[in-house]
């Protein structure tokens, strides 16, 4: 915004949608923009309320983004081969597969996510505003204009998936959205534990290491295993969650992407291209039917 007028900057509004208990933060944050004459001959409270619409899909959408973006933060791979060496072979090694479990899962989350951004980017907003302002400079009278910026805002609503008509689909897309949320509170909670091992075994080392260095035995039988505390339940509850996430999500991308071809009132073939450019899901959903 420090880059934007300061004209549209003062404009600017903090709005706080209607919200039940728990909800907080990205939950509850949306944007309006304060219309003045005579941009509200064109901007009505009905445009704005589409407008309104459009930023909120927009802010989930990033909203996602930022907690897969934050998970492969947490997920790094050195900690997988440390926390492998730091518990033993067959502790760590559940753990360890776990976590690349849970990594391979948000790669895949992200190719959705990533994808889906592009296409509203480009393929909607970018595509949209172009054919708006060969329209625009086209129009002759306000009529025109008005006529032609409702047109541009209803081709943004419809390659959104926002209108009534794409209801399914955008419901399919809310659902992926809450399982990715969820996703991270999982993988969160997984990878902090995972931490805490590697930390203990972290402050073993350092208190073996002043032993010696003060002529003292660096572990005695007195010093507890870093595996010790560890609860081998733990890993096979997680290992259950995750494969339940997995396959809840799996569910949700192929209705999502089945629904894609039947729609009759836009087009969606640049979108299921960028999804699924290699026929992966297309040959695992036919294979999935025999």
């Amino acid at each position: 915004a420090q880059f934007d007028d300061a004209d549209v900057v003062r404009r600017l509004r903090v709005k706080m949608m209607p919200h039940s208990a728990g909800e907080r933060g990205w939950d509850v944050f949306s944007l309006e923009y304060a219309v003045a004459a005579p941009l509200s001959t064109v901007l009505t409270p009905a445009v704005m309320q589409n407008y309104l619409r459009v930023f909120n899909f927009l802010w989930r959408l990033k909203r996602v983004e930022y907690a897969l973006s934050a998970s492969w933060q947490i997920m790094k791979p050195n900690m997988m081969t440390a926390l492998e060496r730091k518990l033993g072979k067959e502790l760590g090694r559940s753990w360890v597969d776990e976590l690349r479990r849970c990594q391979t899962l948000r790669n895949e989350m992200n190719h959705f996510v990533t994808n889906l951004q592009y296409y509203m980017m480009f393929e909607v907003l970018e595509g949209s505003y172009t054919e708006f302002e060969r329209e625009m400079a086209a129009a002759t009278g306000l009529d025109e204009l008005i006529a032609a910026h409702d047109q541009y805002l209803q081709k943004i609503l419809q390659r959104a998936l926002l209108e009534e008509r794409s209801s399914v689909l955008s419901s399919k897309l809310i659902s992926i959205f809450d399982l990715v949320l969820r996703f991270k509170g999982f993988s969160d909670r997984l990878c902090e534990s995972a931490q805490d091992i590697a930390n203990r075994q972290s402050m073993s080392s350092l208190r073996a290491q002043q032993r010696t260095s003060a002529g003292q035995w660096g572990l005695t039988d007195a010093d507890p295993s870093v595996s010790e505390g560890v609860d081998k339940t733990f890993v096979a509850e997680m290992s259950g969650n995750l494969q339940s996430i997995a396959k809840e999500y799996s569910q949700h991308l192929n209705e999502f992407l089945e629904l894609l071809p039947a729609q009759k009132h836009v087009d969606l073939r640049f979108l299921l291209f960028r999804l699924d450019f290699s026929e992966y899901y297309a040959s695992q959903s036919a294979s999935t039917k025999l």
